[in-house]
């Protein structure tokens, strides 16, 4: 499951600014979202909306409407394929993308749109990264890939350093405790001589 954020920004559209009074639909497989009304030929909507995908083959449809009296009008559509959208951890700039005034239909489900109109829609479109998982697109989805199994290389060689490192640690501990050993046996050796006495002298080859 994939959650598509979709960022509806602004429009440019062609003709006299006191004649539109727009709104965007966004049609994302079973779901319908609106965006509230705006006046004028750039008008500005900066709306955000969300969407959990199951289907990342399959695309959405963004339509851009005129209010009327009684009916509404289509202006243009647009269909953007799931494919081409990529990850990203927050919202960017967008893109402005050419409305059209036709859809093109596989049997009854829309695959793409054509006909250019002259009206325009700034939209910011990316599938948000949640956790590590998360992170890969499909332009990167190999790439991406084989740079977690070069984490997992990067990992186990992590896990056998740190394994050699404790044996080091071992290691150097009992030669530690051996020079500590001899250090012990000099000074007694030292204190010995001083004392002179064949009782320590005794003593210390015991203590040896």
């Amino acid at each position: 499951m994939e959650l598509l954020c979709v960022k509806v920004k602004k429009g440019r559209l062609n003709g006299a600014a006191d004649t539109f009074n727009t709104y965007v639909v966004l049609k994302v497989q079973n779901l319908k979202s609106t965006t509230i009304n705006r006046k004028g030929s750039e008008p500005c909507w900066e709306q955000d909306f969300m969407f959990e995908i199951s289907d990342v083959e399959k695309g959405f449809i963004v339509e851009l409407w005129k209010k009327g009296l009684i009916w509404d009008k289509l202006l243009g559509t647009l269909w953007i394929p799931l494919t081409t959208v990529e990850y990203a951890t927050d919202e960017g700039s967008g893109a402005w993308w050419i409305l059209h005034s036709e859809v093109i239909k596989d049997g009854n489900e829309i695959c793409g749109t054509k006909t250019p109109t002259l009206h325009e829609i700034l939209l910011d479109v990316y599938f948000a990264i949640l956790n590590d998982s998360d992170c890969r697109s499909h332009y990167r989805r190999a790439s991406l890939q084989g740079a977690c199994h070069s984490h997992q290389d990067t990992c186990s060689s992590l896990s056998s350093m740190k394994s050699a490192l404790s044996v080091q640690e071992k290691e150097l501990s009992n030669k530690d405790q051996v020079y500590i050993s001899s250090l012990a046996k000099a000074r007694w050796t030292r204190a010995i001589q001083k004392v002179g006495t064949s009782y320590n002298y005794k003593l210390y080859n015991v203590l040896l």
